[in-house]
Order: structure tokens, then sequence, then C-alpha cells
């Protein structure tokens, strides 16, 4: 990567475009044969291409799954362009501070707290609580004397709530909107548009962000809510809480999913072919060694992992076997 003050030359530029279009989560398969084919075009790419990967660069201090979620979470078209062209600029030119502190990169990369890809930790907040941080997750925390407040900016939690002497609410913010604890322990997910909350112990009121009536969410249930609505309550996934234990619990789920999900753990491009997208997953998996997760598929189901690079890996049906 480029020095502080240094200008990027096309190579590196193109380098940097094709891991911000990986990062976005909607590289598909015509964006795969491109890469492969640009890869392969010059010895130069490759070796950009490695020297990005290496952590080299500015952009890489971020949590790559935060990368992403900073590109699903900006509008489609110009915004979506405006933010690459930041993160271009902040990896070539040494970043300009004004710049930077308007993109939501920037607060990402400020986040009070956050985890790297694969990583998972806990926190002790201020007021005895208890948050766990999920891959890839960025937050903020505001206590003063009035509310207690946690901004769920990527990523996911797991949040065991205290009780308070002064008696201020505790209110996770997420893009979609607020959820108020009820002395609870609950989980919060961002999705691409969406949050999504389950409910272990207690309850919780959420509202969306751009209005609406209040919704209870009681333990033993779940449910997603956008900016604008709430989804309909489910019976609470047993198995959501699994990874704060660092384990993958699937029962008969679709490989695609299984894939998607597991993804979230490692770094890079992991993808499923169509073509096997609907074979089914059951078992217990560590997520600390995703690669030892990726061999058992192997051997459970026919299918093969192929590797464009180290850093993108496609599930596809073994050789002569749909």
């Amino acid at each position: 990567m480029a020095e502080a003050g240094a200008r990027l030359d096309p190579v590196q530029r193109a380098a940097l475009q094709w891991q911000v279009c990986f990062w976005s989560g909607e590289a598909g398969e015509a964006e795969r044969r491109d890469f492969e084919a640009w890869l392969a075009a010059d010895e130069a790419h490759r070796l950009a291409w490695e020297r990005l990967q290496r952590a080299g660069g500015r952009l890489q201090a971020l949590p790559g799954g935060v990368a992403g979620a900073v590109l699903r979470a900006t509008s489609a078209g110009n915004g979506r362009r405006r933010t690459l062209r930041a993160l271009l600029l902040l990896a070539g030119a040494g970043g300009s501070a004004a710049l930077l502190r308007e993109t939501p990169a920037w607060q990402l990369a400020r986040a009070d707290e956050r985890t790297a890809t694969g990583e998972r930790r806990e926190l002790v907040l201020p007021d005895g609580g208890r948050l766990m941080l999920n891959t890839a997750t960025a937050i903020d925390l505001r206590y003063d004397a009035t509310e207690r407040r946690v901004r769920l900016l990527a990523g996911e939690v797991l949040i065991s709530t205290a009780a308070d002497a002064a008696r201020r609410p505790f209110v996770v913010e997420t893009p979609a909107g607020r959820v108020q604890a009820l002395g609870t322990r609950f989980a919060l997910r961002c999705l691409d548009a969406a949050t999504r909350v389950q409910v272990f112990e207690g309850a919780v009121e959420l509202r969306p962000r751009d209005g609406g009536a209040p919704r209870r969410l009681d333990a033993g249930g779940q449910l997603s809510f956008d900016a604008s609505a709430v989804g309909a309550p489910e019976v609470l996934d047993e198995t959501a809480s699994a990874w704060t234990r660092g384990l993958l619990v699937a029962e008969r789920l679709r490989l695609a999913d299984f894939v998607a999900e597991l993804g979230r753990y490692r770094r890079g491009v992991l993808r499923c072919d169509p073509a096997v997208a609907e074979l089914r997953v059951s078992g217990v998996f560590p997520l600390a060694d995703t690669d030892a997760v990726l061999r058992s598929l192997v051997r459970a189901l026919p299918v093969r992992v192929t590797r464009a690079t180290r850093w993108w890996l496609t599930v596809e049906p073994a050789r002569g076997r749909a």
C-alpha cells in the first residue's frame, strides 16, 4: 500500500477496489470471474493484491466485517461511490480528518469498542452489566446522569443488564431504531437493512427509527425490525447464543445459509455455489477453526472447497457430482 501522502498507482487502486467489492458482501459469480481474470493478467496484479492482504494499509485496521457493514449501510449508487472514494482517499493520501469525520467508516474506526473478524470479547459495563461482542462488531458507550446508552454500529452483541441505583433507562441504538431493556438478557444483530432482536430473559421495548408505536418483546421471542416497520414475532431459536461459547450450531440448515454464517468468522470471501445451496447441514462446529469446519463439510457432503486466492474460497459440487 502507498505511504501517507502518496498517490495510488492504477494497479494499487484496482486492488483496493476489488477489496472494497469483496467487503461489500455483494460480489457474485461474475465479479469472481472478473477478479480471477484480473489477477491472472499480470504478475503486478497478484503482488499488489497480496500486499493488500498482508494488512499493510490503513484500511486493514478496520475489522473486515465492519468495512462490509459500512458499504451495506450506505445507500446504493452515488452514496456507495462516495464511500468508496473516501476509503480510497484514506488509503492513498493518508486521510483527511475533516472528510473522514463525516463518513460512517470514521465512526466505526473510532468506536469505543470493536472486535476484528473472528474475534469475540466480553465487557463489564460501568453499571456492572455485561456485554459480549461477536465477530466484526463495533459499539459506542454513553453513560450519563439520565441514560445508559449503547450504540451498535455494526455486528452483534449479547447484553445482560444490571440494576441501576439511579433508575436510568438502558437503551441500545441501532441503525434501525431504539431498543430499551426492561430488566433483561437479550441479543441484537445488525442485518443488511434491519436489526434482529432476541430476548432470553425479561423483555425489551423497541421503536423503529422513523416512528411508529413501541412494540414489546418478551423472553422466548425474536423478531426483526427496520427503520419503519416491525416484523412478526417468532419463537426464539434455542441455539441463538451458541456463538458466545465459540460454537456454530446447525440443524438441517441450508448449506448456503451455513456458509454465509461461517463466512462472518473468517477474513476474505467465502461463497456457496448455487448448485449445492440446498444441501442440508447439521452439527456443532467450532468457530475458532473455520478451516476445520470446511474440511468437515467436504467429508460429510458431496462438495469440495476451491480457492481462487488465499482470501477467496468457494464451496461447490465435488467433481462428477451435482
